[in-house]
């Protein structure tokens, strides 16, 4: 079986959508026979028109929807009308759809408030045109269930693109290290608006070296007297080293937002414990049993971190890439069953 994936154009393959199509696609490849073509759409304007240069021939179709990447306005109309057409088109083809966002909300004074009506619109189009769907977040979920008929979806977190090793050591074996991972954005906003956050964390946990993982970015040569050594973007087998070796990695994020997150996944995979600047009277990832550690909260023992390193990791097992491979498996070939 081959089927088509389709992601955003000039996403960044760590931390971003095509990495997370990329593991997909080796691994439905090695367990299932299934081979995926991944095609690059969008970008500064709508994704749609190149549709059919993109999916000659093809019977099955995987979007990866991430509204602000295929348009700047998160209105991609031509991207959502091609692939209908292409769908109804030719009977047997196969559209899934896995909802990396689903629509933006937000303050009349914000564009997000007028463009809402549009990109939910445009999402629902895009679900009832979908054989299967899939999406990250349970609040996804019930965005979607809301928008219609034959609109609701499988809901399961992300999986680490950064790797999953067979085992994890302790935090005591592992150097007193401090990651902070991922694209620029996230990397940026730890040394900006979260710094702060950030040195409280180093503090609070007696780190003494903060690793950068990342396209190069503007680093400080120290956060709050703690040295900041830059290795820019590494091989796989080096990324899993540094997830291995450090006790902790930073994130700034929206808690509750963290199970869309495949940095804060592969530090759970990979037994850190995940360190979240964000609000503590947001729900957490797991549904109430914590996952992470906010800086200024209190600190756990030494023994509860550790708790709170396997707990994660715990959490993570039962959707990690196999497992997800499985399911996008019994998605992809459902889909044909589907009307």
């Amino acid at each position: 079986m081959r089927i088509v994936q389709i992601v955003p154009a000039g996403d960044p393959a760590l931390g971003g959508v095509r990495g997370y199509a990329e593991a997909l696609a080796g691994e439905l490849s090695r367990r299932h026979g299934i081979e995926s073509d991944l095609v690059s759409l969008g970008g500064r304007g709508d994704a749609g028109g190149a549709l059919a240069g993109a999916l000659p021939g093809a019977s099955t179709c995987l979007l990866h929807y991430v509204n602000y990447a295929y348009h700047p306005r998160g209105c991609p109309v031509g991207l959502v009308s091609d692939l209908r057409r292409w769908r109804e088109g030719v009977p047997g083809r196969r559209l899934v759809t896995f909802f990396h966002e689903v629509y933006a909300t937000g303050p009349f004074w914000r564009s997000s408030f007028w463009l809402s009506p549009v990109q939910r619109r445009l999402a629902a189009i895009l679900a009832r045109a979908s054989d299967r769907i899939a999406t990250s977040l349970e609040i996804y979920g019930r965005m979607l269930a809301r928008l219609g008929p034959r609109t609701q979806a499988v809901v399961t977190p992300v999986f680490s693109t950064g790797g999953e090793p067979e085992e994890v050591t302790g935090l005591a074996a592992r150097a007193p290290r401090l990651l902070v991972f991922g694209g620029r954005g996230v990397r940026a906003r730890a040394y900006g608006q979260e710094r702060e956050a950030l040195a409280a964390a180093c503090g609070a946990l007696g780190t003494e070296e903060i690793v950068d993982l990342g396209p190069a970015i503007a680093t400080p040569a120290r956060v709050d007297g703690v040295p900041v050594r830059a290795l820019g973007p590494l091989p796989a087998t080096a990324v899993r080293e540094q997830l291995l070796g450090a006790r902790a990695g930073f994130l700034a994020y929206p808690p509750a937002f963290l199970p869309k997150s495949t940095i804060f996944a592969a530090y759970c995979a990979h037994g850190l414990v995940p360190v979240c600047a964000g609000s503590r009277n947001e729900r957490r990832a797991g549904g109430g049993d914590p996952l992470y550690w906010a800086p200024g909260s209190p600190l756990p023992s030494a023994d509860g971190l550790q708790a709170l390193a396997s707990a994660a990791h715990s959490w993570y097992l039962p959707h990690s890439l196999t497992r997800q491979a499985e399911g996008f498996r019994d998605l992809l070939l459902a889909a044909g069953a589907a009307r």
